[in-house]
């Protein structure tokens, strides 16, 4: 069930160093390196208790970052993609 995979998805991604190639305060497309990481992170930890705004900006955050992930260098991807999936996993749970 997509609900009970998210804190288990939070806590391997906070375990998860910062990507040494990414550029802190950069934009990669979209969205900056660090506050997209921030945002999607904070809305998906409170999943189950989003408002209608904070739920369409989670939208459009992973939107945008879905859109972005090519910009990211290639051995940063992954990072981002489970940053992602937590996004995606977050909206299915509000």
């Amino acid at each position: 069930m997509a609900g009970s995979d998210l804190p288990d998805e939070l806590r391997r991604y906070m375990a998860e160093p910062f990507p040494e190639p990414v550029v802190k305060g950069e934009d990669y497309g979209e969205v900056d390196a660090v506050m997209i990481r921030a945002d999607i992170y904070r809305w998906a930890s409170q999943s189950e208790s989003l408002n209608a705004l904070d739920r369409s900006r989670l939208q459009q955050a992973a939107n945008e970052l879905e859109r972005s992930l090519q910009a990211f260098p290639a051995d940063s991807q992954p990072y981002y993609q489970r940053l992602l999936r937590i996004a995606r996993l977050a909206l299915a749970v509000s």
